[in-house]
């Protein structure tokens, strides 16, 4: 293939997947990677995300142009410029590489890049917990595929299992700061549509005023309580407040891809509290270290988690010790310097 620079395609449902790309693929390789638009993707059928159950409509939130696009959509939550494709400029001047992140576009952009002579790739970044939890990936019309996630068997095709990047300069470690009140912080996001964890934190968080509860992100169709604290646009906005924090609260046990929030917590260096349960067989799992890095509170009573809370608030050093521990063990656990390097020597074994 040569030192020559890749145009790749890719479909976009998720920021921060997208952003991961972004980061391996145009600022480490240099290559051009692109997002399609225009409904034509859609009419042609090429693009099939949740097409059996709600139409275009979701299809128009990822494919209708805005006003202000030219060639590139500029990207708030990441602050860097998306290029934009659309089906005729595609077909005009192809891409080397078109990759499907979710299993409804698998068909669809498969057939896309057999007509123009493109490389055709698969991204899982879900959980799949069974071989019929991947029966809907078509790894028959792949080259080879992209994992971040774990799954149960390995995969018909050549793959490569690395973690999404995102920005270790945003997302950094830096020492807690004394607080008037110790700051517990939850990035979850809808996480009061979640009644088993959001109880568990209302249970705790009622009933010990004195630590500074706080909830990011939307409560989708849950009213906002004293906890909400809003959604924050940018990404690096958000790793600031996470370092605000003293401690992560994670109760989450349902509807995790990669993880991101929980990568970011451990990435900045904060004690998880958490349902370790969940993350078990989850790219996530090797972070979580009981009492060194986190606590899994699935189960323990609000009298054992308040009295760690305060453990933890009255022992600055340990504390400290903790935090410095999670973020240790992340830059143990996760490279992606060399993920990005497994990354590329598979995609030039198949794009010629």
């Amino acid at each position: 293939m040569g030192p020559r620079a890749v145009r790749v395609l890719a479909d976009y449902h998720h920021h921060d997947l997208w952003e991961s790309l972004e980061l391996t693929l145009t600022d480490r390789f240099g290559w051009d990677l692109y997002r399609p638009m225009g409904m034509e993707w859609f009419d042609a059928e090429y693009w099939n995300f949740e097409r059996t159950w709600h139409g275009d409509k979701v299809a128009r939130q990822y494919l209708e142009p805005w006003g202000s696009d030219t060639d590139t959509r500029f990207d708030k939550s990441h602050e860097r410029y998306q290029k934009l494709l659309t089906l005729e400029q595609a077909r005009d001047n192809p891409p080397d590489l078109v990759i499907a992140s979710v299993a409804h576009n698998h068909e669809g952009f498969a057939r896309f890049a057999r007509e123009v002579g493109a490389t055709f790739a698969i991204h899982l970044g879900n959980v799949r917990f069974s071989e019929i939890d991947m029966a809907e990936d078509r790894w028959d019309l792949a080259s080879f595929g992209i994992v971040t996630t774990k799954l149960p068997v390995e995969p018909p095709k050549p793959n490569v299992v690395i973690h999404q990047e995102f920005s270790l300069a945003d997302f950094r470690y830096e020492p807690p700061q004394p607080h008037d009140r110790f700051r517990i912080s939850s990035f979850v996001n809808c996480f009061a549509e979640n009644r088993h964890g959001y109880g568990q934190f209302r249970g705790i968080a009622d009933h010990n005023p004195e630590f500074d509860w706080r909830v990011y992100g939307s409560y989708g169709s849950a009213e906002p309580d004293q906890y909400a604290c809003g959604n924050i646009g940018r990404c690096a906005d958000v790793a600031a407040e996470m370092r605000t924090a003293d401690i992560a609260w994670h109760t989450k046990i349902w509807s995790d891809g990669f993880g991101h929030v929980i990568h970011d917590w451990f990435a900045v260096g904060r004690p998880v509290f958490g349902y370790a349960g969940y993350y078990a067989n989850q790219l996530a799992g090797p972070l979580w270290q009981e009492g060194v890095t986190s606590y899994n509170i699935e189960g323990r009573s609000t009298d054992e988690v308040v009295a760690i809370i305060r453990g933890l608030q009255n022992d600055p050093d340990r504390h400290r010790q903790m935090c410095e521990a999670a973020a240790a063990r992340f830059r143990e656990v996760v490279s992606f310097d060399e993920d990005a390097a497994k990354l590329r020597a598979l995609i030039e074994a198949h794009v010629r």
